[in-house]
């Protein structure tokens, strides 16, 4: 399923920056501790569990979601990891090349384009963990509901939430951007009543909304 480079975007070219100077691997997905995504993992999971669905991870980088899947009581029926760096992909592919306990699949795209790849997929349930924080909050909800739009079952995410603990204040967070925390909740309630929303962890520095179509 993989393809050639997509047309670069704007919220693309810090991971693109970061890779140039790390190299496909943990410090070019911007994250900065493993314990931190993991948590964010569990989080995402335990609000909109995968267990026997189809899901989509968009913005998977090199698969650490995929990985925790395969150990996971969630684990899914089939699995599509999407990102915008071909180097990202092949690095996810390659951490795969032992068999998982379900259909494993990825794909070059730029999240923010044409997702009718990933439609065609047939998602029940679509993550992004830490793949928005470098979108301006407009363009991340459009992704949101491009996700939600295809995914039968519903979408989880996070972003950096702008209500965190007092200790976060004044902090750069560059590339990432904080988020509207209540304009983001908000529409998402627009879109379906049925959401949970979670900040109590990371001491409010990150929050994780779960939106499904149906209960």
């Amino acid at each position: 399923m993989t393809a050639a480079r997509p047309e670069e975007s704007a919220s693309l070219k810090p991971y693109r920056d970061a890779m140039a100077l790390h190299g496909p691997g943990f410090d070019a997905t911007l994250w900065r501790k493993p314990e931190a995504q993991q948590l964010r993992f569990a989080v995402a999971l335990e609000m909109l569990p995968c267990a026997g669905h189809r899901v989509a991870d968009l913005g998977c980088g090199v698969g650490d979601l995929v990985q925790t899947l395969a150990g996971h009581p969630s684990a899914p029926s089939a699995y599509l990891g999407v990102d915008g760096q071909p180097e990202m992909v092949a690095e996810a592919q390659s951490r795969c090349e032992q068999a998982l306990p379900f259909d494993t699949s990825f794909a070059v795209l730029d999240m923010t384009g044409d997702l009718s790849q990933v439609a065609d997929w047939s998602p029940e349930v679509c993550v992004m963990s830490g793949s928005l924080n470098t979108m301006a909050q407009e363009e991340a909800l459009k992704v949101v509901a491009a996700a939600f739009e295809m995914a039968s079952i519903g979408v989880v995410f996070n972003f950096l939430s702008d209500m965190p603990d007092a200790r976060y204040h004044g902090k750069d967070t560059a590339p990432a951007r904080r988020f509207h925390t209540t304009e983001v909740l908000r529409w998402c309630m627009q879109q379906t009543p049925l959401v949970q929303f979670r900040q109590d962890y990371l001491d409010g520095h990150d929050a994780t909304i779960a939106m499904r179509h149906s209960v």
